[in-house]
C-alpha cells in the first residue's frame, strides 16, 4: 500500500472520528441545557407566556385541540379571561382556532390548538440544534450511508444511556421496574427534557406513554428519517441497554410524521 493511499484512510478515518465527536458532543449539550430546565422555564422566556395562566394553556394544548369551555374548567378561569389570553397567544403566532362541526344544529363549536411551529426554546438552544442539522448534512455528504447511519446510531445510543445513568445517580435508583421506569424515566426525565409526557396506558408488562412536544421538531421535520427512525431510536437502545436490557421500547407514531404526538411501547421483558 502507497503511502499517498495510507495517508488518505487515516485521514478519512480521522474525518470520520472527529464528525462522530462532534455530534455527540452537540447532543450532550442540548441534552444536559433541556434537562436544567423544563418545558416551563424555556417557554417563559417568550413574551407571550410570561404568564402564568398562558403557559398552562399552552401546556393544555399540547395533548389536544379544545375549546373555551373545556380550557376554563380545566384552569379554573372565566371563560372571558380565557378568551384574553387565547387572543394573546394567538397574536404571538402560537395557537389557532378552527370551527368543528358535531352533526347537530347550530353554530359549529369553536377549537383552539397550537400551531404547527412549535413554541422554540431559547435563542443559544436553536443555534445548537442549527449546527446539529449542519453537522448532519455533513456527515451524509462525507461518510457512505452505511457509515453515516453508524454515526448517528451511536450518537444517539450514548445519549440514551447517559439520561438513564443520571436518573441512577440523581434519585438513587439501584434497580429498575415497570414502576420506576414510569416514576422516574417518563414522568422525571422526559418531563425535565420538555417532552410533555403522558401515560395513557399501564400493565403488568407494559407501559404506553405520549410525548406531545418533541424537542427536536424542527430537525425532525427536515431530517425525519435521521432524527426520529435513527437517533431517537437508537436512544431508546441506550436506554434499554441501561436498563440492562429488560425492556424494549418502540415508537409506534411521529409527529414529524404527521401523528398528533410521539407514542412509545415499553415492553418489560422480566
Amino acid at each position: 500500500m502507497s503511502i499517498n493511499v495510507i495517508f488518505k484512510t487515516f485521514a478519512y478515518k480521522n474525518i470520520r472520528k472527529k464528525l462522530e465527536e462532534s455530534i455527540i458532543f452537540i447532543l450532550k449539550i442540548i441534552n444536559n441545557s433541556l434537562g436544567r430546565m423544563k418545558m416551563a422555564d424555556a417557554v417563559e422566556a417568550h413574551r407571550a407566556l410570561s404568564n402564568r395562566a398562558r403557559l398552562e394553556i399552552v401546556k393544555l394544548l399540547y395533548r389536544s385541540p379544545m375549546t373555551v369551555k373545556e380550557i376554563s374548567k380545566k384552569i379554573k378561569l372565566q371563560p372571558i379571561t380565557v378568551r384574553h389570553h387565547l387572543r394573546l397567544l394567538e397574536e404571538a403566532g402560537l395557537v389557532s382556532q378552527r370551527e368543528v362541526r358535531t352533526g347537530s344544529a347550530g353554530r359549529p363549536s369553536v377549537k383552539y390548538e397550537l400551531t404547527k411551529v412549535k413554541p422554540p426554546v431559547a435563542f443559544p438552544m436553536r443555534q445548537y440544534f442549527a449546527l446539529l442539522n449542519l453537522l448532519i448534512k455533513a456527515i451524509k455528504l462525507t461518510l457512505s450511508e452505511k457509515e453515516a447511519i453508524e454515526v448517528f446510531r451511536k450518537a444517539g445510543f450514548e445519549m440514551g444511556l447517559t439520561a438513564v445513568k443520571k436518573l441512577e445517580a440523581k434519585y438513587d435508583v439501584s434497580e429498575w421496574s415497570l414502576d420506576t421506569f414510569k416514576q422516574y424515566f417518563i414522568e422525571k426525565c422526559l418531563e425535565e427534557l420538555g417532552c410533555e409526557p403522558e401515560v395513557v396506558k399501564i400493565g403488568k408488562s407494559a407501559i404506553v406513554y405520549r410525548l406531545h412536544n418533541c424537542i427536536f421538531f424542527e430537525l425532525a421535520l427536515e431530517e425525519p428519517e435521521i432524527t426520529c427512525n435513527v437517533i431517537h431510536s437508537s436512544f431508546n437502545d441506550g436506554v434499554s441497554k441501561r436498563l440492562g436490557g429488560i425492556a424494549k421500547i418502540t415508537m409506534s407514531k411521529c409527529l414529524a410524521l404527521g401523528d398528533p404526538y410521539c407514542e412509545h411501547v415499553c415492553r418489560w421483558l422480566a
